[in-house]
C-alpha cells in the first residue's frame, strides 16, 4: 500500500461516518493532486467542514514485505470558514468535527495522542 492510498483509506473511512456527513463535513486525502482545489470546493459550494488527513513524518521500521514499513502519526487538519459554516444550523464547527474524528480514530488501531 502506498501511502496516498492510506490517507484514501482513512478518507473513506471518514467519509462513512454518519455524524460527520450529517454535520457537512468532507474528508480528503492530502496527496491528492488537487486536494486545495477540493478544500476550496467544501468551503465555499458546500460550506461545512473540509478534513484532510495528513502523514506529516514517516519512520522506517522494518515491517515485514505487503505492508507500509514505517510508523506515522496521522494529522488530521479540520478548515472550515466560521462566517459562511455557521450559516447553516445544521453543519458541525472544525472543533465539533475533530471531536468526532478523535472518537473514530481512538480504538485498537488507533491511538488519539493530541
Amino acid at each position: 500500500m502506498k501511502i496516498r492510498e492510506f490517507q484514501q483509506k482513512l478518507a473513506e473511512a471518514l467519509n462513512g461516518v454518519e455524524e460527520l456527513v450529517q454535520g457537512g463535513c468532507k474528508a480528503l486525502a492530502e496527496d491528492t493532486l488537487s486536494v486545495m482545489n477540493d478544500v476550496n470546493e467544501q468551503l465555499q459550494t458546500a460550506g461545512g467542514v473540509a478534513i484532510v488527513v495528513t502523514t506529516p513524518k514517516l519512520t522506517r521500521n522494518g515491517c515485514a514485505a505487503g505492508t507500509i514499513p514505517a510508523d506515522t502519526r496521522l494529522a488530521i487538519r479540520c478548515i472550515e470558514k466560521p462566517a459562511q459554516n455557521r450559516e447553516d444550523p445544521g453543519h458541525l464547527t472544525a472543533l465539533d468535527a475533530a471531536e468526532i474524528v478523535a472518537q473514530c480514530l481512538d480504538g485498537e488501531q488507533f491511538n488519539f495522542a493530541e
